[in-house]
């Protein structure tokens, strides 16, 4: 039996090792353990009021900053690795894709720089604050970018590389500005992390960036499928966004105190963190479903192995966790956030249901170009989520938006579950969006 498991084991460790696996793996957990701690040090260098107001800021730019690079990123990530063997449509598509997040970076900059006209900032100084940053969607326009070119060329090694390259561009920034110049340096941070990524990131790429002095273009039928793809992903993406930070907005919005902003923040750090067990693998499997997604029977294999592995390692990881939340939070962030326990815990319990459910389903759907019905569960959610958010605060105060997040994750990890369920039963494969 011993040597039956052995047999299998091996060649699925080699082959995972060999297609880079293991290096987005180990990347991405160093990685996240450098946020986790990171984050934990900003915690301690910054006074609870202006941690609070630093999440705030963050948060707002987050709301500005929607539209991304309206879904360039993920077409170029979907349309080069469908044309992974043909160099000059990749080319093609990487310059259109890049043109693309530039025209939408120039809105998002307009917006942050115009929004002390009409964003409702409930905090003293957050608007001065949001607007310092409103030529960061240009650098971020580039640094999203960049990781889809070397994903879709199962660049996998380089990809972990980047990663741990981008985090510690971003904290070791972030710590020393946040030591000498307090709030504002933590705030400006973001300008040294992404120049210094942009840089990076040009040298991991430039096999494929040189290739740009091609002329060559895409054609208007070619332009409008990438147009297509990246509108529906990005409005798909722009609500999933919403459905992130609109539980900061409204505890901003209908308490305005930055001591519960930053419980409420410390609550969210670990299951925040945490998401990078599911990313990491969606990183690695998705340019695969995407090759294969006229494949129905290898689809339905590889989405039923995700599921089971999944309920096993994020279950046992939940659990764990919750039982040992107190101490966790004495150790990590000290007595004076302990009363972030409870909404950890029913964020943990959503953790569970959309890493193990959602997340996978989303990007499945996603290299199938089955697109509408996450646009469909999205809007959904949203306004579910809007509303309940306000009848949940205002009746349970800032655990409300919890209950209202982890709500939401069950409902849609379900909806995507059965759709999918019903496109294997129909064996329903074609490349309308």
């Amino acid at each position: 039996m011993k040597q039956k498991i052995q047999k299998y084991i091996k060649p699925q460790y080699n082959k995972l090792k060999k297609t880079g696996f293991f290096s987005i793996l180990l990347s991405t957990i160093f990685s996240k353990i450098i946020v986790f701690l990171g984050g934990i040090v900003v915690v301690r260098l910054l006074s609870k009021n202006d941690y609070g107001l630093y999440a705030y800021v963050i948060n707002c730019l987050a709301v500005m900053r929607l539209l991304n690079d309206f879904g360039a990123s993920s077409a170029i990530l979907q349309f080069s690795a469908e044309n992974y063997q043909d160099d000059v449509k990749q080319t093609q598509y990487i310059k259109y894709g890049v043109r693309v997040g530039l025209y939408a970076s120039l809105v998002s900059s307009l917006i942050i720089l115009l929004s002390p006209l009409f964003y409702p900032y409930s905090l003293v100084d957050s608007d001065k604050l949001t607007t310092m940053l409103f030529l960061i969607p240009f650098l971020a326009t580039f640094s999203e970018i960049f990781p889809s070119i070397l994903r879709a060329n199962l660049q996998n090694k380089k990809y972990g590389i980047l990663q741990i390259f981008m985090t510690l561009a971003h904290y070791i920034p972030l710590i020393i500005l946040s030591l000498i110049f307090g709030l504002t340096g933590a705030i400006l941070s973001q300008y040294f992390y992404y120049t210094i990524v942009i840089v990076f990131s040009i040298y991991l790429c430039w096999p494929y960036l040189k290739k740009i002095k091609n002329k060559s273009k895409l054609n208007d039928s070619e332009k409008k499928q990438f147009l297509k793809y990246s509108l529906v992903t990005q409005i798909n993406s722009t609500i999933g966004g919403l459905l992130l930070i609109i539980d900061t907005f409204l505890i901003g919005l209908l308490i305005a105190n930055e001591e519960i902003l930053a419980t409420y923040n410390v609550a969210a750090k670990i299951p925040h963190a945490l998401a990078f067990l599911p990313s990491c693998v969606i990183i690695y499997v998705l340019p695969y479903f995407v090759r294969n997604n006229k494949n129905i029977d290898w689809i339905k294999l590889n989405y039923r192995r995700l599921l089971i592995i999944g309920s096993i390692i994020y279950g046992v990881l939940t659990l764990g966790l919750v039982l040992l939340s107190k101490p966790i939070f004495i150790f990590l962030f000290g007595h004076q956030y302990l009363d972030s326990v409870p909404t950890f815990i029913v964020l943990m319990i959503g953790f569970f249901f959309s890493s193990t459910l959602k997340i996978p389903s989303i990007n499945i759907l996603n290299s199938m170009k089955k697109l509408k019905f996450n646009f469909y569960i999205n809007v959904i959610s949203i306004v579910i989520n809007f509303i309940s958010n306000i009848i949940f605060i205002r009746i349970f105060g800032y655990i409300g938006a919890a209950i209202t997040t982890t709500m939401i994750n069950i409902i849609s990890s379900l909806a995507y579950f059965i759709y999918i369920k019903i496109l294997f039963r129909k064996g329903f494969i074609n490349d309308k969006i």
